[in-house]
């Protein structure tokens, strides 16, 4: 193999290698030219890419886990990403490792150091490793800002892709975790049927107390022949209550669909009491004071 033939083929390979691998396909006094033209890039000691690749998530990802010790694996939001959970890949690599002495890293590679032992290590087409979706959430959920770990569980949750009781075994074991007692509390609320940042707030902040004993969230009714998933109803008095979040609410087909809904199920007498972000965060009382009168009324009209 020639060193052109080298370079082409790492840009049609975007993944990492050692110098050793290289040097099959060239001399190497043909590898250091080859860098020095800016054809090769070292991505880490002794892990090379292609330079055409060497800023992607493919090729760090791959050289982190081959230049880790024995026993790493990719771990939070880049192993989400990986297990196709997430849409984007994150700018910083995170690797977890089992034991870590401390050596230059690059900017970009984020070392999480622990003596919990995964019971499962996943591998993926390229032989990098990565723990499972409910050990990489943890470390993504201790990683991330405040504002974004919220939803970071529920868009996870709601939609089943990891179990919120496979969070907690993985808790249970590890001897430290960023944001531990926080993300317990959100896996609850997951397990009790809470989908998003808003109903969070709902069931913490709004529909607890006196008066609510009779609420079940996350309810499915079909009427009309239509499946409808209520954020919170009450059956005896046939009230709804909505959370709507800018994500799902905010754009105008959107709002159609909402008042269509509202309107079939007003057809079976259910009353539907919708709140926006801004009085569910700023005004949590009134939202409270708004639904247990109403469904105090409701109760004294049947």
């Amino acid at each position: 193999m020639s060193l052109a033939d080298l370079v082409s083929f790492l840009e049609s390979t975007p993944a990492s290698f050692s110098l050793a691998e290289l040097m099959r396909g060239a001399s190497r006094g043909g590898v250091r030219a080859a860098i020095t033209r800016g054809e090769i890039t070292r991505v880490l000691p002794d892990r090379y890419a292609a330079s055409l690749h060497a800023e992607s998530w493919a090729v760090r990802s791959h050289a982190a886990a081959m230049w880790g010790p024995d026993g790493c694996a990719l771990t939070g939001a880049g192993a989400l990403f990986d297990a196709g959970l997430l849409p984007l890949p994150p700018a910083v690599v995170d690797l977890r490792v089992p034991r870590w002495r401390h050596r230059p890293s690059a900017p970009w590679l984020r070392i999480t150091s622990t003596t919990y032992v995964p019971p499962v290590v996943l591998t993926r087409p390229d032989g990098a490793t990565l723990v499972d979706s409910a050990l990489a959430l943890v470390h993504a959920y201790g990683r991330a800002p405040e504002r974004e770990r919220a939803e970071l569980v529920y868009r996870l949750t709601r939609s089943n892709l990891v179990d919120p009781e496979a969070v907690r075994l993985h808790l249970d074991s590890l001897p430290r975790a960023r944001g531990r007692a926080s993300l317990l509390r959100r896996c609850a609320l997951a397990q009790d049927g809470v989908e998003s940042y808003l109903e969070e707030r709902g069931a913490e902040e709004i529909l607890v107390g006196r008066g609510f004993e009779s609420i079940v969230r996350q309810h499915r009714l079909r009427v009309r022949g239509e499946l409808f998933r209520l954020d919170a109803y009450d059956a005896q008095t046939r009230t709804a209550v909505e959370f709507d979040g800018s994500e799902f609410h905010a754009e105008p087909a959107q709002r159609v669909r909402d008042i269509r809904r509202d309107a079939t199920l007003a057809t079976i007498g259910i009353l539907t009491l919708r709140f926006g972000y801004g009085d569910v965060e700023q005004r949590p009382d009134w939202c409270r004071d708004m639904v247990r009168d109403t469904l105090e009324a409701r109760r004294l009209s049947t």
